[in-house]
Order: structure tokens, then C-alpha cells, then sequence
């Protein structure tokens, strides 16, 4: 047997052990498969669950605003800190739990990134027979499911282990985000054994290699900004990347390349669409292009062969495609897709509350998502700041965030979405007045509270009626509600009632403190510096 047809031999005999068994039911799954992913998710997720017993289903199940769902790594579990990798193990399924995991996969992605994803789980069994090391595991792989699955709800999943994290987000039966989507190979070509001459992620590097070869010097000379490339893509494994803080869009201008060098690039960006179900795509990129017509570049640091160690990245004003291949002698790489908006499916999600809520008659959104326009900070205008659609309240000191009405709330309801870090504390103040210092003197506060030593909780009206248990969990979003009716106001935290008071007909304003109802705006507290509480999706509808 001459040496191209053992080569041939062993990868027959790879593909018929190791990954045959492995996509198999994949394969026959997605045969069956339809034009509608996000249903077909729905379905396969929601009999995942039904087979999960309770500490299982524990292990599987998160909210969908729990802080887990963007805590995404691509480190071996052991090296994810402080609890090591959340969600269920395949190593912990039975068959039968596996099968539909499997089933669950499927419906996601491309035959082809069913291929490249279980080819990656089988390097760390290559890996594993060859260290011993339990971390190498590859039954070390979790799947985590946020939210109800329904094929009309908002909801979401990921499946992530070594060199492998891929997050779903969906609202409305529609996917919002496949991001971040990351694949790894180490080795990126098996050296040795059985499995010599297999290679992972092969197209992300050779169409690459293509696009910069196809540069005349002039566009070379853009186009590399380093002889030297990073050990690492600079997006790291951070769970937000902007593009107003990422690295400028530097090197090849879109604009500088000719029709053959554009369709070249277009064909390295989707390699990364590729490894996903076409429909999946097709609904990501009906709001925004994975190339922008003009402002899209690509830049590249490192040698120009494949033995020398190379990075590239392709950056628009939407998306991210980044490569880096230096480690372990040039055999070791690391291939992931951002989008600086919406991972996770923050923009999306974001548009869809405002839209959501814009229908529901007569609110009236307080918060743009990206500017603090309609708010006044009082002493520390650093105290409150924009990130990833959210206020952020951080505060030296002690600061307060107003909001500007042309004419002050009397009868309304309020309605936001709130999130506190550990040993938090915050609050909504109401029917108050704008100051330029201390804490505010006219009207109520809602307090919001989870951890922090102060024993009132989140929804007392503070002083007042005071709640001394916790209603919500820190590093988790809550939904905080305020009426105001005549004397009478009611809090709510995901929809459970916290406080019913009624304002009593002999009640004193107070000395310092005009604690009365009678009518203002509203007000956020920036607590102390150790305090870090944000808000989201905030929304008035004034009352008769």
C-alpha cells in the first residue's frame, strides 16, 4: 500500500470509529429538519429537558437572564474559575439524554460544523489517550439552556467545552445571534499515530493565506501591520466586545480591493458562517451584511507562509472575524466570530423590549440604551455611565440620576429591568425633585437591595414598608415594578407583589425628608464605590 492510500486507509478508519457514531444521529436528525431552526431548537431543547431528572435538569436549566449565559469561555473547565464550567456534562447523560443533546446540536449547525465540532472533541480524546489528564476528557462538554424553550418565546442555549463555545439567543421565534460562535484545534494537524495527517479549521487558514497572497505590495503594505503576530485573538474571551473600545479598524480598506479580492474575502468570512444552518443566517444577516460595503477591513500581523507564526482579523462596524495560529510551533489555533452590537443578542433583544413595550399603549421609554439624553446627574456625573445598553451605577461617593420630564409624574407606573453585583445598593427614588447634592429630600425610594448589609430589601419603599427578605438574586436581571395611585403605591419584583401601602390621611411630611405623595420624577442612586447596580428597558405610563 503506497503512502496516499494509507493515509486514506486511516482517515476512513477514523471517520468510521470516532466520528461516524458521534453524527450519526445528528446526521438523521437534520435529514428530517425543516426551513425553521428556531422551531426546531424549541423542540429539541424542550425534550432534552423533559429527559433530565432534577439534579440533572439543575445542572442544565438557567434563567435566561441569568449572568451564566454570557460567562462563556474556551478554556478547559479546570481553568475556568471560580466553580469550573456550568451546564450538564455529557459525561453525566445516559444514552438516551446524550442522543437528544446530540439531536439538540444538530438543529443548529451545518453538516459541516457538525463535522468541524466533533472533530474537535475528538482531539481532546487524541489528547486524552495521550496525557491522561482528566481535563482532556471528551465527554467534558456542557450544554445550558436559558429560559423556557418555546418557539414563540425568548429563550437560549449554548454548548461549550474546550475550543469549543456555541451561543444561541432567540425572541419570538426568530434566532437573534449566533455569536459568539468559537472553534480551536490544538494540534490543529495531528503530527502522529493513528490519526497523522488530520486537520481542523483548514479553510479559515488556506482562503486566508489566498486573500493576502492576491495583494499587490501597495495593498500589502495596508493590509499587514506586524511582521510579529500575537500569541492570541485580542477579543479574547471577553463576553463583550465593542467596537468603540476594540482595537481601530486598521489595514485593507474594503473599498481598496478589486471584485475577485472582495469575493476572496467573502469567502473567508463564510468559512465561520458556514459551520451554521444557512436559515440561521439568513435571518442574522437581514438587519446587517457580514461584509459592510465600506467599511469593512482586514488586517494581518505575522508571516506570510504557514509554518510562521500568523494572525488575521476582518473588522466591520458590526462584526469580528478573528484567527490567530502561533502556539505550540505554529499548530495551535483559535477562530471566533463577534458581533460588537449584539452578542448574545443584546441589540436585538434591546430593540425588541423597546418595540415590545412602544406597543403597549401609552409607554414611554426613559432610557435610548446608548446615551444618558433625558438624565441629570447631580454630584459625580462619572457616577452613572452607558454600557452594553444598560445605566451603570458606580458611584465614588453618592450621586443621583434625575430624570428630566417637562412635567412632573403624579398617578403613573414604572416599570425596569435591574441587575446588582454582590454587596450592592441602589434605588428608584419617585415623586422627587432635582438637587444638586445630598440625598434627595422630596419624595419616596424604592430600594434596591439584594446582599448589602443594610437589612431593607429590593421593593421596600424605604423607611416605609419595609421588605427585610431579598426578592431577587444578585448577577441576575429582575424585572422591578412601581405604581402610584392616588395615596396608595405597589411594588412588584417579577411580577410578585413586594409592597401594598396606602399612605395614611394623618401622615407628616417630615422633618428634613418631605416623605409625602404628591407628584415629581424620578431618580436612580449611585450608592458608593463599592456599589454596582445597572438598569435596562426603562419605561413610564403616566395614570389618570
Amino acid at each position: 500500500m503506497n503512502r496516499q492510500s494509507k493515509f486514506f486507509t486511516q482517515i476512513l478508519d477514523l471517520i468510521m470509529k470516532k466520528i461516524l457514531p458521534l453524527l450519526f444521529c445528528l446526521l438523521l436528525n437534520s435529514k428530517v429538519f425543516g426551513h425553521d431552526p428556531a422551531s426546531e431548537m424549541a423542540t429539541a431543547a424542550e425534550n432534552f429537558l423533559a429527559s433530565l431528572k432534577d439534579a440533572k435538569k439543575k445542572k442544565a436549566f438557567f434563567p435566561f437572564h441569568h449572568k451564566e449565559r454570557e460567562n462563556w469561555h474556551f478554556f478547559p473547565g479546570s481553568f475556568v474559575s471560580p466553580n469550573g464550567r456550568m451546564g450538564l456534562a455529557i459525561k453525566e447523560m445516559d444514552s438516551v439524554q446524550r442522543t437528544l443533546a446530540q439531536t439538540l446540536l444538530s438543529t443548529a449547525l451545518s453538516h459541516r460544523g457538525q463535522i468541524e465540532a466533533s472533530t474537535v472533541i475528538l482531539l481532546e480524546q487524541i489528547l486524552y489517550e495521550k496525557e491522561g489528564r482528566e481535563m482532556r476528557n471528551p465527554d467534558l462538554y456542557h450544554y445550558a439552556v436559558f429560559g423556557k424553550p418555546d418557539k414563540a418565546g425568548t429563550w437560549g442555549w449554548r454548548f461549550e467545552g474546550h475550543h469549543l463555545s456555541l451561543n444561541f439567543s432567540l425572541v419570538n421565534g426568530r434566532i437573534f445571534s449566533v455569536t459568539p460562535s468559537f472553534f480551536g484545534a490544538s494540534p490543529a494537524k495531528v503530527s502522529e499515530g493513528k490519526h497523522k495527517g488530520l486537520r481542523v479549521l483548514r479553510e479559515e487558514e488556506t482562503k486566508a493565506f489566498k486573500f493576502i497572497k492576491s495583494l499587490s505590495p501597495p495593498q500589502k503594505k495596508m493590509a499587514i501591520l506586524s511582521s510579529k503576530a500575537p500569541r492570541e485573538i485580542f477579543s479574547g474571551q471577553d463576553n463583550t466586545v465593542h467596537a468603540s473600545t476594540f482595537l481601530p479598524a486598521q489595514g485593507l480598506p474594503i473599498t481598496k480591493m478589486n471584485s475577485r479580492q472582495k469575493g476572496w474575502l467573502r469567502e473567508v468570512v463564510q468559512v465561520y458562517a458556514a459551520k451554521h444552518r444557512p436559515q440561521s443566517i439568513k435571518q442574522i444577516v437581514q438587519k446587517k451584511p457580514l461584509l459592510h460595503p465600506t467599511k469593512t477591513f482586514f488586517a494581518w500581523a505575522g508571516g506570510l507562509t504557514p509554518e510562521a507564526g500568523h494572525y488575521y482579523r476582518i473588522q466591520t462596524p458590526d462584526f469580528l472575524f478573528e484567527y490567530a495560529n502561533t502556539q505550540n510551533n505554529v499548530n495551535h489555533v483559535h477562530a471566533v466570530w463577534r458581533d460588537f452590537k449584539g452578542d448574545f443578542g443584546r441589540d436585538l433583544l434591546a430593540d425588541h423590549y423597546r418595540k415590545d413595550h412602544a406597543k403597549e399603549k401609552d409607554w414611554v421609554s426613559m432610557f435610548d440604551g446608548e446615551t444618558l439624553k433625558g438624565w441629570k446627574p447631580n454630584e459625580d456625573e462619572d457616577s452613572f455611565s452607558v454600557r452594553n445598553g444598560c445605566i451603570v451605577a458606580n458611584a465614588p461617593g453618592r450621586c443621583h440620576l434625575f430624570y428630566q420630564a417637562e412635567k412632573p409624574f403624579q398617578n403613573f407606573e414604572f416599570k425596569a429591568e435591574v441587575m446588582t453585583l454582590p454587596h450592592s445598593n441602589a434605588g428608584v427614588y419617585f415623586h422627587t425633585r432635582f438637587q444638586d447634592e445630598g440625598w434627595p429630600k422630596a419624595g419616596f425610594e424604592c430600594q434596591v437591595n439584594n446582599t448589602y448589609h443594610d437589612p431593607k430589601k429590593t421593593a421596600s419603599i424605604y423607611g416605609v414598608a419595609d421588605c427585610l427578605e431579598a426578592p431577587a438574586n444578585d448577577d441576575e436581571w429582575f424585572n422591578l415594578y412601581i405604581k402610584v395611585v392616588g395615596k396608595r403605591v405597589i411594588t412588584k419584583v417579577n411580577e410578585k407583589t413586594i409592597v401594598d401601602w396606602t399612605q395614611p390621611a394623618d401622615w407628616k411630611r417630615g422633618g428634613n425628608f418631605e416623605r409625602i405623595l404628591g407628584e415629581g420624577t424620578f431618580a436612580l442612586q449611585g450608592h458608593d464605590p463599592d456599589s454596582t447596580v445597572l438598569f435596562r428597558n426603562l419605561f413610564v405610563k403616566r395614570l389618570p
